[in-house]
């Protein structure tokens, strides 16, 4: 069996004075758009969660 990664907790942290609505939308688009997401998210369960610093 090859070595895989199953699954990945993360945590962004954000130094910013936009509002919640805005810190959603970054974190939907990081999830959409982002290059780890893209690379690894087809075989890899991605939790995480973006906060305000």
């Amino acid at each position: 069996m090859q070595p895989k990664i199953e699954s990945i907790s993360y945590e962004i942290i954000v130094d910013t004075d936009e509002d919640e609505r805005r810190l959603a939308l970054l974190h939907e688009n990081v999830k959409k758009y982002g290059t780890v997401f893209n690379t690894v998210a087809p075989g890899t369960q991605l939790t995480g969660q973006l906060r305000r610093k």
